[in-house]
């Protein structure tokens, strides 16, 4: 059994802006697959050291990323979460002064940035979620790279 990531994909062009457009469906992430090598008769191959290594390069990269995307929802719930409340402040300013008008349209701000943030909340989950399965798959290759490490080092035999 072993276990494959598929390449990443191409970068955006940077004309191409920071936000899709409304509606668009979003582009295909990494997939971490579970792949049976097969040899003749549909038996498994055993896996080789140097394909374990490289899966396991591909699981440490994919879980940086994954790790990197988490930690960066982090810093933008955060950033949001201050604008929320400066949003708040601002509107009881404005009730305060009688511009009840303004008042009204800074809530209603505030209210797409809450729930702007709780789409980050789940976002942030998802991928610590998806950190920890990449963590597991990452220890049981590493544990398969051993094992199979151990098979190919060389062992004198007694006379």
């Amino acid at each position: 059994m072993a276990f494959a990531v598929a390449p990443p994909l191409r970068p955006p062009d940077s004309l191409a802006g920071w936000r899709r457009s409304p509606g668009a469906t979003p582009p295909p992430r990494f997939a971490v697959v579970l792949a049976a090598s097969s040899g003749v008769g549909g038996e498994r191959a055993p896996p080789t050291f140097g394909r374990l290594r490289e899966e396991l390069l591909q699981l440490h990269a994919e879980a940086d990323l994954t790790q990197s995307k988490a930690n960066s929802a982090r810093v933008r719930l955060v950033r949001l979460t201050e604008a929320a409340e400066n949003l708040k402040k601002r509107a009881a300013t404005s009730v305060r002064m009688g511009k009840e008008n303004e008042a009204v349209d800074l809530l209603v701000q505030k209210k797409k940035l809450t729930k702007a943030l709780e789409n980050i909340k789940e976002r942030i989950e998802v991928l610590d979620k998806l950190s920890a399965k990449i963590s597991e798959v990452f220890a049981l290759v590493f544990v398969a790279c051993g094992e199979e490490n151990e098979s190919n080092t060389f062992s004198p035999r007694a006379p």
